[in-house]
Parts: C-alpha cells; structure tokens; sequence
C-alpha cells in the first residue's frame, strides 16, 4: 500500500467507529426508554375470589374467673392489738351496796351528778355563800349528817405513826396518778377516828363516817362542799 492511499483508509476507521457509536447509543435508548407494560387493576370478582380464600382468625374467649372459698387465715400472722389507752382504764368506783352495817350506800355518781361552780375570789359575806350553797341539789343535802358508806380511791393527807388519820377519798385515780385535778363534788375531806387506817393507795376501798355536805371555806376560800367524820375504812377484799 502506498502512502497515498493511508490517508484515505484513516478516514475510513473513524467513520466506521462513529457509525458504530451511533448505533450503541440509540440501541440504549431504545432499551431504556421503552416503556413497560401496562398491568390492568384486579376486577370485583378477582378481589372477591382472593377474600374466599383468607381464613379468619376468631379469639377464644377469656375464661369466666369463679369466686372460690375464701382462704383461710394464717394462725401465724401477726394480729394488730388495740392500743392500750391507760386513762380509760379509771374506771369510776359507782357501784354500792344500799347499805353497809347500817349505813347507806352513796356514790359518786350521785354527789358528782351537778355543776357547781367554784369563785376564784374569797366569800366575804354570807349572800355570796348562800348563792354558791344553792348551787347544790335537796337531794344531795338531805345526806348531811347521814351515816353513809362510799367507796373510791385513798390520798394521804395526814399520816401518823404509819397510820393515815386525815385523807381525801375521791371518785377515781386522776389526781393521784394522772396529776388531773378532779371537779369539787369528786371527793370528800375525811377525818379518821381514833388512831387511823392503813394506807391504801393503789385499789378502792370503802370508808364509813358521817356525812357533811355544805361549803368548807378556808381564809374565806371555798376548798370543798364535802366532809366526813370517819368511822372505820373497808379493804377492798371486804365487798
């Protein structure tokens, strides 16, 4: 081949690699291009078939839950005890034979069962004690200077020789104990015969005099309504 003709055979070789690009590229095209084909929607009774064919779960139901017998309790478990109240433990000593070796059996319940009210000043003149004496019931005076049996709860006043001869006796254990100071009708001023009576502080006993009822003034101060003149004192054993 002469050198003439390579020239000619170089254009020859570019025309045919430009033809072959020409045709790659528009065979790409063709293959990206080209859309796909159309899927047509399921009919009604397609879908209606499909539905026959899905098998439906159904939930059992929960079992009804039947009360049975209660259970038993344990014997070992703890049981929660009441709380111990120590003032309602004083208990009021108002129970009393209606007569005693002949004499009449009186309560606290009775000579406790009014108001009475106590003057903070002195009583200087008898109006002013005559007003506070008809604060007390006839009932409650037609004890005075009766022999009388009452029961309640010994506090010394006068001890001698071991012996107790001038105590208070009061309705329960609250001044005695509980530091409380009980109403004027809660107690009576006693003075014991003879060389005394044992002390007794701690249970109720019974002590037997004559019976005063009436305002007990001291430097013009009203410190009682009641007093006795004690005959002898009952254990607590001895009823």
């Amino acid at each position: 081949m002469s050198t003439q003709d390579q020239p000619s055979l170089w254009k020859w070789y570019v025309l045919k690699a430009v033809i072959a690009a020409l045709i790659l590229y528009a065979g790409y095209n063709v293959f990206i291009d080209k859309p796909s084909p159309e899927v047509p929607a399921p009919t009604q009774d397609e879908l209606d078939a499909l539905s026959g064919n899905i098998e439906l779960i159904e939930e059992e139901p929960e079992p009804e839950l039947v009360p049975g017998p209660p259970a038993e309790q344990d014997p070992t478990a703890a049981v929660e005890q009441p709380v111990t109240n120590f003032v309602e433990l004083v208990q009021p000593m108002d129970e009393m034979p209606e007569a005693i070796d002949g004499y009449e059996g009186v309560t606290f319940d009775k000579l406790a069962s009014f108001a009475y009210e106590v003057p903070l000043d002195p009583v200087t003149n008898k109006v002013e004690l005559a007003k506070l004496n008809a604060q007390i019931p006839e009932s409650i005076k037609s004890l005075d200077r009766k022999p009388v049996a009452i029961r309640g709860f010994m506090l010394p006043l006068k001890v001698e020789n071991g012996l107790v001869t001038e105590l208070l006796i009061m309705r329960d254990q609250s001044m005695c104990c509980f530091g409380t100071v009980p109403k004027i009708n809660e107690w009576i001023n006693i003075r014991m015969a003879g060389d005394g009576v044992q002390p007794i502080m701690d249970q109720a006993i019974t002590l037997m005099g004559q019976l005063k009822v009436g305002e007990v003034l001291e430097n013009d101060y009203l410190v009682g309504i009641y007093e006795m003149e004690g005959d002898r004192m009952i254990g607590p054993l001895d009823l």
